[in-house]
């Protein structure tokens, strides 16, 4: 399996999810719409357990936290130039959107509420490592405590999610089903043909999807506005969604796929940190400048533009040293230049 070309499929997925033609497009396809993220944060566990000491939390922290730390700090001081005004109550926004990480903090501070994905890996990372350290019997009792949080993060978000540290909430949400669906995809690779994986598991997610769009149901995993013990049904069917669909995707990584695409999931981070900013930048350039096109092809095209653009950018951003040391250095010696 090609990690690389998983990454480029679920960043392509992302950039489709932040188009504001799909969008109007495929209103109930992307209400419910969360696969794409549970894949990206599922990705980590298809490696083996990490020991949890301080080398390896200096490494993601400055994996992920550091390019954050940056960019919320960016966002928040141009929203301050340009909307809110420099005041202590704007230098509180940021205080907390460094804090909690939450979704909303960041809207509110940096108006980049995407931006929650990076605290939120960071703290699902701790808790696997955490987790998968234990033993056999702890293991479980932490498994459970995921399971019953599960079923109760949606209706009490709201109240403590801007107490909780580094987007806690969807971490807490999300790992028992990376857990199921790395647990199911190693068991469907050992039993079945790459093509045979992609087939079952696609069929399933189709009529999955096809459950949940029937439905109406819809899930904000990074705002945690998602589904609860009030409604087991609809709590089912879009955990149904997020493993199902990310699992195709693993399961098509198997099969043999143009090398583009193992080209176009080797920097990630950058583009996805670099898309928003093109992609807002095309769709303005796209109602001025094609008025006669409709939304279908508008939409095409600005999802060719928007991939093109971001992952060029990114690949040549991350030719210079420079950047790969100050702003995505992946660990501290490399920031502290010692690599």
């Amino acid at each position: 399996m090609n990690q690389n070309v998983i990454k480029a499929v679920l960043i392509l997925l992302v950039m489709f999810d932040h188009n504001e033609y799909a969008h109007q497009l495929f209103p109930l396809f992307l209400t419910g719409f969360a696969f794409h993220v549970l894949g990206f944060l599922a990705l980590p566990l298809l490696r083996p357990a990490p020991a949890l000491d301080w080398d390896y939390v200096g490494k993601i922290v400055c994996r992920y936290y550091y390019p954050f730390l940056l960019i919320v700090c960016a966002m928040a001081a141009l929203t301050m130039v340009t909307h809110t005004g420099v005041s202590m109550a704007a230098a509180g926004r940021l205080l907390l959107a460094l804090y909690s990480g939450n979704n909303d903090a960041l809207k509110n501070a940096t108006q980049m509420a995407l931006l929650w994905f990076l605290p939120s890996l960071l703290s699902l990372l701790l808790l696997r490592a955490f987790i998968d350290a234990r033993g056999p019997a702890l293991r479980r009792i932490c498994l459970l405590v995921l399971l019953a949080a599960h079923l109760v993060i949606g209706p009490i978000a709201p109240f403590i999610r801007d107490y909780l540290p580094l987007g806690l909430l969807p971490a807490v949400y999300a790992l028992p089903l990376c857990y199921l669906l790395v647990w199911l995809n190693t068991h469907c690779s050992a039993r079945l043909g790459p093509l045979a994986g992609v087939l079952l598991t696609g069929l399933v997610f189709v009529a999955v999807k096809a459950a949940q769009m029937a439905a109406g149901l819809s899930q904000e995993l990074g705002f945690a506005l998602v589904s609860d013990y009030r409604s087991l049904p609809a709590l089912l069917l879009n955990d149904l969604e997020s493993v199902c669909g990310a699992l195709m995707l693993f399961q098509a990584a198997r099969l043999r796929l143009p090398a583009l695409l193992a080209w176009g999931g080797q920097h990630t981070l950058p583009v996805y940190l670099i898309h928003p900013f093109v992609a807002l930048v095309v769709y303005r350039l796209c109602e001025k400048g094609l008025p006669q096109v409709g939304q279908g092809g508008k939409f095409v095209l600005s999802m060719l533009a928007t991939m093109i653009i971001s992952m060029g950018l990114a690949h040549g951003l991350m030719r210079m040293g420079w950047v790969r040391r100050f702003v995505f250095p992946g660990d501290a010696e490399t920031l502290l230049g010692r690599k």
